[in-house]
């Protein structure tokens, strides 16, 4: 299900990323380290697998960003932490709540002067991996 934009729980589809999508995105950004683009080398290490590049991760976040907050593209800000690594194969989901506003109300909609604040969690069937807080600044 796909919530309109501006709505204040997006929940997005799951992505799961194959082996093909992180060698590609590794040669366009540059993340081609052997933990991403080398299942025989990632198979050796604590993870077992080849690990979704954060970048990418990020650039997935940012996407549903886009979609489903007013004004994102024009003044966001995103802080988020990686607690736990993403696998080839894994499903990846990306949810985004709004939260409150610099003076403390919720609800959502248009900024209107106001910094709004949104949680940002994506998640594995292991729990979270990425989780953070993205801001549209007023102006």
């Amino acid at each position: 299900m796909t919530n309109p934009p501006g709505d204040p729980a997006a929940v997005e589809p799951t992505r799961t990323f194959t082996q093909r999508d992180m060698d590609e995105f590794g040669i366009a950004s540059g993340g081609t380290g052997l933990i991403h683009t080398e299942p025989a080398y990632a198979a050796t290490t604590p993870f077992g697998a080849t690990l979704v590049q954060g970048v990418y991760l990020l650039a997935v976040i940012e996407r549903h960003l886009c979609e489903h907050v007013p004004r994102w593209a024009e003044g966001g800000e995103l802080e988020v932490g990686f607690v736990a690594p993403v696998t080839e194969g894994t499903p990846f989901i990306v949810e985004i709540r709004e939260t409150t506003d610099v003076t403390g109300t919720t609800g959502p909609g248009e900024a209107g002067g106001r910094s709004l604040t949104w949680s940002v969690l994506g998640t594995t069937p292991s729990g979270p991996a990425v989780v953070g807080t993205a801001r549209v600044l007023p102006g």
